[in-house]
């Protein structure tokens, strides 16, 4: 399997080319993910990781765009992304003045071109990302990460897992981080 860690900072992991700017951590391969074309092949890769990277880029919705393109261009076709991002309700993400946008899993649908067709043939009203953008990603998993102190409510028995998803669409700094996983159809 051909896999990338995209912004790997000094989280090199082994059977991946560990990609990054930021030479001080030695990367395998240096892609400023901002500048586009990166040098990879196209569909060069069956698994991406972005672990905390996509909050940091593209700022402006057109550099955004560009690198969503990017990911679908090395991306093989059903080929898997990985993304880990703060939770926009968290103090990990309001904390780091170099975050640019935040995600929900709405987010990631409004990237599916299925999803997408079904909102048009319902007249629903969102963007349609899949289209905007030009990729087709369909959302394989979404997984909410609870922080610390409110999972251990759960261990401990004060709270049920029902409970504490309850409090997390209700209450800040729940939930810590959202993981995403993306397939490629092309």
């Amino acid at each position: 399997m051909r896999k990338l860690n995209l912004g790997c900072g000094f989280d090199k992991r082994d059977g991946f080319v560990n990609a990054d700017n930021f030479l001080d951590c030695n990367p395998d391969l240096f892609i400023d993910i901002e500048q586009i074309p990166w040098p990879t092949k196209d569909s060069g890769f069956d698994y991406i990781l972005l672990k905390h990277v996509l909050e940091h880029v593209g700022a402006e919705f057109g550099l955004f765009r560009c690198i969503m393109q990017e990911l679908y261009r090395v991306v093989a076709p059903e080929g898997i992304i990985e993304i880990h991002v703060p939770h926009y309700m968290h103090d990990t993400w309001w904390s780091d003045p170099t975050h640019v946008r935040a995600f929900t899993p709405l987010t990631f649908r409004m990237m599916s071109k299925t999803q997408n067709d079904e909102w048009i043939a319902r007249r629903a009203n969102y963007t349609m990302l899949a289209y905007v953008l030009g990729v087709d990603f369909e959302m394989v998993s979404a997984r909410q990460v609870y922080d610390s102190f409110w999972w251990q409510k759960v261990v401990e028995g004060e709270l049920t897992s029902e409970q504490l998803r309850i409090l997390a669409s209700q209450q800040w700094g729940v939930v810590k981080e959202l993981q995403v996983q993306l397939k490629a159809i092309k």
